[in-house]
């Protein structure tokens, strides 16, 4: 047997038994593993509960189901196959007990698995403090399940496909070049960008945003972002998208296409908006040069002016008055956006959430 703790008789998953010795013991506080599984799997950062486990579980020669009778009992135990069949599209959560026998068989501190797997957070933790308690859900309550790059798997000895939990659909891989999504199958697997340069410098540009300006910076790129796809929604046919798709392997019109054939636009456009920002100067006249000053960009890119300028000036109209009070990067404070953006702006989530902009753009250029 795998496990030689004693366990609470009838206090299992499937059949009411966990299949290995049970015993009913008077302290609470006994019930559940008291020794981990032989061979230990070290979580990868950012990786995905239900990928963790269906891991943990295969390492020791055990089905899913078997692994799961050993953490506690929960919804959709009838149903362990399934589950293990598709880990790219579910995503395992538990209450704070069945964290305590998780950390116990993985031979890892509880704190420390909440600080790899997302999904393990505080704010994910079931309800119910006794009965350890499991749930799997088709959908993830938060974030996208986006492949890990094979390479760095194979740096870290991982012998089969890793998931993890991104807040975008997407993930880069600066170290090996490697594009990875949530596209469950559809298309390859993986794009390498080594025919996509820009790509890769885009994203480069984005994590220097971060760096240097924070969260503003993050926000930018999502604001720039959400205009990109609002372009690309309304004019997927633009000859550098779908060149980038077909060197990617992709459809042009394919929305899985969408966030990485527009984000060197999208980086480039955050520049603009950051240096708009920057300036501090926001009449009308200065929003009217500044948005002469994208449209010759975007005309370049072989954006339609005229078709991609609504949402630009629905960002001038979320970016048409300062903080109060608020000083200068020059001051050598860190940047304040808008304060129409701030209001709207989530500090945390996806590049949607952390944009000012909605996907349904509505602003007419009266508003601006």
């Amino acid at each position: 047997m795998l496990l030689t703790s004693p366990w609470r008789a009838g206090h299992g998953g499937r059949g009411g038994g966990f299949g290995g010795r049970a015993a009913v013991l008077d302290d609470p506080g006994l019930y559940g593993p008291r020794w981990p599984l032989p061979l230990r799997v070290g979580p990868v950062p950012g990786e995905s509960t239900g990928s963790f486990v269906n891991r943990l579980a295969h390492a020791n020669c055990l089905s899913l189901a078997a692994f799961l009778d050993r953490v506690g009992q929960g919804e959709a135990s009838a149903y362990p196959e399934q589950v293990e069949k598709y880990p790219q599209s579910t995503e395992m959560y538990m209450n704070e007990a069945g964290l305590r026998y998780l950390a116990v068989l993985a031979d890892r501190a509880a704190g420390l698995l909440q600080q790899d797997l997302p999904s393990l957070g505080a704010e994910h933790l079931l309800p119910g403090l006794e009965a350890a308690q499991w749930r799997w859900r088709w959908e993830p309550v938060a974030g996208h399940l986006v492949r890990y790059c094979p390479l760095c798997a194979d740096a870290l000895g991982v012998g089969e496909t890793v998931w993890l939990m991104s807040p975008d659909s997407w993930q880069v891989c600066l170290r090996h070049g490697y594009w990875s999504d949530d596209s469950r199958g559809r298309g390859p697997d993986f794009v390498q960008l080594a025919e996509l340069p820009e790509t890769v410098t885009a994203h480069q540009v984005r994590q220097q945003l971060a760096q240097r300006w924070g969260p503003a910076g993050e926000e930018l790129f999502a604001d720039a972002f959400q205009v990109a796809v609002y372009w690309w929604t309304r004019m997927p046919d633009t000859v550098c998208w779908v060149r980038r798709a077909w060197t990617a392997g992709l459809d042009a019109r394919e929305m899985r296409a969408a966030p990485l054939v527009i984000y060197p636009e999208a980086a480039e456009l955050a520049g603009a908006m950051l240096d708009f920002e920057c300036a501090g100067r926001r009449d009308t006249a200065d929003r009217s040069r500044w948005l002469a000053g994208v449209e010759q960009l975007m005309a370049g890119w072989g954006v339609d002016v005229t078709e991609g300028r609504q949402a630009l000036l629905m960002w001038l109209g979320r970016h048409r008055r300062g903080v109060p009070g608020a000083s200068r990067p020059a001051d050598g404070c860190r940047l304040m956006l808008a304060s129409g953006h701030e209001r709207i702006a989530s500090r945390t989530g996806s590049v949607g959430q952390r944009s000012c902009l909605p996907w349904q753009l509505g602003m007419t250029a009266a508003e601006m």
